[in-house]
């Protein structure tokens, strides 16, 4: 019946802490992008506190679910119910909930957050360390408060039903947490707090810059655009007054020019729109039918006798570049009513990439700027963004938070910003951007993440030791015991040190040592000699065992079995790096007359020589030169280049021709050769060495067939086929 009752209690308990934890992580307290602490967690610590692993895990779920309504992933109840649970059982073992917490997220919460991040979440891998450790230090907090608010309220330090330490705990340890857990708090909340701030400031730095920045552009760009304006005017003006002698006029169209190489081409025409001159000539071939009679430029300037400027667009018959087409009539000298031509310029806009260069205060920023239509006419090169084209972008409205204007240009949908940027309109109507990725500073924010948590971790240790110390001068007499020990015997201890009123932490301490120390350490010394006998042993037989498994015992060559286990590896390696494989099988030709004509030891010794001049030729660290059986062997060979590899193969043949082997017991000197079948092929021609071995072998069976004593190889491209 008690049992029951206790369940209850404790059951709405939890029930009420998990739902009072739910109404709070509705509201999340934002810090930077899309970082957020909860705070509704602290009532899942308590309760696993108090209560243990499954109520608390009954009270994450409900806290957990009010995260659920507002981030809409299910890992919440992943993460925060194994967390629950980890710290209940801690708590099970006399574990405080600080320590547990900070178990938990640096061997268990961290490296499967980091993994459950890259599968489920939408995040960039470069996002995600960020809120890993975010993760970490909230569980710090809401652990923290946890533990204070149980030590500061009576009622949950009293709780009824709350679990029982398994043993009395030390004033020495309870000190040592309650100290730890208040530097720990402090540290945490002064430095989240100087991380917020800096990354205010630095926030406000870069919009006061960028807004600056775009301003200048802005600024730099009209008064590149009037210069020009002004320059045709004046240029209409001078030829309204100048002699119309076509040479003159054409001499003058390029003086002017050269004064102006903002302009692609300038050209003068008549009153019948007929092209009279041009600049540069190089450009223009003047005949009688060279008209402009249907360009806006004419039309606009002439019958409304007025400056025209045209639009943004792609320049016909002399380039490609985005060019704007400003002209303005020029007029009889006599006559100042009666247009007599029209003097035009276009306007070359690659002219920004000289702007973009001297305005661009860092090697991140990029400009973008569009014409009234909302086209494009200049982009940095680093956007890859095409002239003319719309400019199509979303302004980021996602789970970013920050200070900055956000805006997305090459993933329009997706809710992670790419950009932050100013814009600033020109005075023609021209919008200029300046944007630089967003990136780097949640790369600082990362950082400065990571070093909080480091140093969270470190003043973690530091508090612990520093109370650990300041714990340790109120047991005095425990550290009398402690250091004396070995000076009295134990008729002084128990005379002069303790008596009935001595702490239990001297008592225990008493015991513990006058029971068995020099039987202790008569034990230790037996098992560390014991053990380091025995790990000698191992050691040793351990070496014995693997080379009897991995090693040939004559050639001391790897084995057929280390070579075939160890494919699988090399080919992972080539694949991952897009090289080559080569197999190779080595016969050595009529090797039986070897053993019949000068014995099986001369047959040994050999193997023995080939085996050395093997290692000699093939001694990379990533090539396997194994014994494949009696007298073949394999040669697995990574990176290997299709273009030689074969006259590396031949290379060995004739060494091997070349070199004298003598008997060891008649002393005759003999030699012999060896006929080699070989593939080379990507490392995903086939992931089965037993492929590979048939096509080496079957070309071993062509070369010895052919005569012996050459080599037979077979390169397969990528499309697997045979070359």
């Amino acid at each position: 019946m008690i049992n029951k009752l206790t369940n209850y209690k404790n059951l709405f308990f939890a029930t009420f802490l998990g739902m009072l934890g739910l109404i709070i992580n509705l509201y999340p307290l934002p810090f930077f992008a899309n970082v957020q602490f909860v705070l509704g967690n602290t009532f899942t610590v308590i309760v696993a506190i108090l209560c243990g692993p499954w109520y608390a895990l009954l009270t994450s779920i409900l806290a957990s679910s009010g995260l659920m309504m507002i981030w809409e992933s299910y890992h919440v109840y992943l993460f925060f119910g194994l967390e629950a649970i980890f710290i209940g059982f801690c708590r099970r073992r006399d574990i405080y909930a600080l320590y547990s917490s900070v178990m938990f997220w640096l061997f268990i919460g961290m490296p499967l957050f980091y993994f459950v991040g890259n599968i489920l979440f939408n995040l960039p891998a470069d996002h995600l360390p960020f809120v890993t450790i975010k993760q970490a230090i909230n569980s710090l907090i809401y652990t923290s408060i946890a533990s204070l608010l149980i030590l500061m309220i009576p009622k949950l330090w009293l709780f009824e039903t709350k679990i029982k330490d398994k043993k009395r705990r030390t004033l020495s340890k309870q000190m040592t947490y309650f100290i730890t857990l208040m530097i720990t708090l402090t540290s945490l909340f002064s430095t989240l707090y100087f991380n917020y701030t800096s990354l205010i400031t630095q926030q406000n730095l870069i919009k006061q810059n960028q807004n600056e920045t775009v301003f200048h552009l802005s600024n730099s760009g009209d008064q590149y655009v009037n210069h020009h304006i002004k320059a045709i005017e004046n240029a209409a003006q001078t030829f309204s007054l100048s002699d119309p002698n076509k040479q003159k006029q054409q001499h003058a169209l390029n003086s002017l020019h050269q004064n102006y190489p903002g302009f692609i081409t300038m050209l003068l025409t008549d009153n019948n729109s007929k092209v009279i001159a041009g600049s540069p000539l190089t450009k223009f071939q003047l005949t009688d039918d060279m008209k402009v009679n249907d360009r806006d430029y004419f039309i606009e300037a002439f019958y409304n006798q007025k400056v025209f400027i045209s639009s943004v667009f792609l320049g016909r018959g002399f380039g490609n570049d985005a060019i704007i087409a400003i002209s303005a009539p020029y007029f009889n000298s006599n006559n100042p009513m009666e247009p007599q031509g029209i003097i035009e310029g276009s306007l070359n806009l690659q002219h920004f990439t000289t702007i973009d260069y001297d305005f661009k205060p860092t090697n991140t920023q990029s400009i973008v700027l569009t014409d009234e239509k909302g086209s494009i006419i200049y982009a940095s090169d680093r956007l890859n963004l095409e002239v003319m084209s719309p400019f199509d972008y979303s302004i980021h409205a996602g789970a970013y938070k920050t200070k900055l204007n956000l805006l997305n240009i090459h993933d329009t949908d997706s809710l992670i910003p790419e950009f932050i940027y100013a814009s600033h309109k020109m005075n023609n109507g021209w919008i200029i951007y300046l944007v630089e990725p967003f990136l780097p500073l949640l790369k600082l924010a990362e950082k400065q993440m990571f070093t909080s948590f480091v140093l969270l971790l470190f003043a973690l240790l530091l508090s612990f030791f520093i109370s650990h110390k300041i714990s340790k001068l109120l047991t005095v007499p425990l550290e009398m015991v402690a250091n004396q020990f070995g000076q009295f015997s134990e008729k002084q201890i128990s005379t002069q040190v303790l008596d009935e009123n001595s702490p239990k932490e001297v008592y225990s301490l008493y015991n513990r040592l006058l029971k068995s120390k020099q039987q202790l350490i008569a034990h230790q010394l037996e098992l560390e000699e014991t053990v380091a006998i025995r790990t000698h042993e191992l050691e040793s037989a351990n070496k014995k065992l693997k080379a009897l498994v991995d090693k040939d015992p004559l050639t001391q060559l790897y084995n057929r079995r280390y070579a075939e286990q160890k494919f699988a590896e090399i080919r992972d390696y080539c694949k991952r790096s897009e090289q080559a494989l080569t197999v190779a099988i080595l016969d050595l030709d009529f090797f039986k007359q070897v053993n019949d004509t000068y014995g099986h030891l001369a047959g040994d010794e050999c193997l023995r020589q080939v085996a050395d001049l093997l290692r000699q030729f093939y001694k990379r660290d990533v090539d396997v030169v194994a014994r494949y059986g009696g007298e073949e062997f394999i040669l697995i060979l990574p990176l290997s280049n299709a273009l030689s590899i074969e006259q590396h193969l031949n290379q060995f043949r004739l060494a091997l021709a070349q070199m004298t082997i003598v008997a060891p017991k008649t002393k005759k000197e003999f030699s012999l050769t060896t006929s080699i079948g070989a593939i080379t092929a990507n490392a995903d021609f086939n992931k089965d060495i037993d492929h590979w071995i048939k096509v080496a072998d079957d070309n071993l069976y062509q070369a010895k067939a052919q005569g012996r004593n050459q080599v037979r190889l077979t390169i397969i491209n990528s499309d697997l086929s045979a070359e």
